[in-house]
């Protein structure tokens, strides 16, 4: 789990602002912190759906604070303009390539699909994209238990096997011998499927997302 605290520049109130301010600074921002995964959390390349809906506000907002000032200020209400355009551009790939993360995860995880041609072709994506955003979910620990095979162009997950301790009086609520029933379900963040013991909270392993097993 990432314990690192995000720097206050990578606020969505701090990057807001900085759209009014200084917009290309602001994208910046955005794009430095999808990027730096220590800072933002794995949680973030799942969420670009989400983020979207956000950014198009503000994109709507700006770009019409520039049409109403553009007569009195014209480079002023040009530049929220574009600012708008691009945070709306920007925020329409982020979301496209989120979608895209959930379905590596629904192929690789839940699936088991090992042929990168074949996840390629359902993400509608290139192999040469699909290995590389494959190859960053492995490097920032998303799919870190994962063997990617260029050459063959494959990729294989060791799915670690739950742990179940000996059954103990606490474990077992007081009822001697029944062993915990565990659970498969189905995160909210990532659409990961994990198996949990029933009535235990953990956090996903590939997104930290947390999961409650009821």
């Amino acid at each position: 789990m990432n314990n690192h605290v995000r720097p206050w520049y990578y606020s969505t109130w701090f990057i807001i602002v900085m759209f009014f301010v200084c917009w290309p600074i602001a994208i910046g921002l955005l794009i430095f912190r999808n990027k730096n995964i220590a800072a933002s959390g794995k949680k973030t390349l799942f969420m670009g759906t989400t983020d979207r809906k956000k950014y198009i506000i503000v994109g709507v907002v700006m770009a019409l604070v520039g049409l109403v000032s553009i007569k009195e200020h014209t480079f002023m209400g040009i530049a929220l303009i574009a600012g708008g355009v691009a945070l709306y551009f920007y925020s329409t790939e982020l979301a496209k390539r989120s979608e895209r993360n959930k379905k590596y995860i629904e192929l690789v995880v839940n699936q088991g699909e090992t042929s990168i041609d074949n996840i390629a072709g359902v993400c509608n994506t290139s192999y040469d994209k699909a290995a590389k955003e494959l190859r960053l979910l492995q490097e920032v620990g998303v799919l870190e238990n994962v063997l990617i095979d260029e050459v063959a162009r494959t990729i294989v997950l060791n799915k670690s096997q739950p742990v179940v301790n000996e059954p103990s009086e606490i474990d077992l609520g007081g009822i001697f011998g029944k062993p915990a029933e565990m659970v498969t379900c189905t995160c909210s963040g990532c659409g990961a499927k994990v198996a949990i013991p029933r009535g235990k909270t953990v956090n996903c392993e590939y997104c930290d997302s947390p999961i409650t097993a009821q």
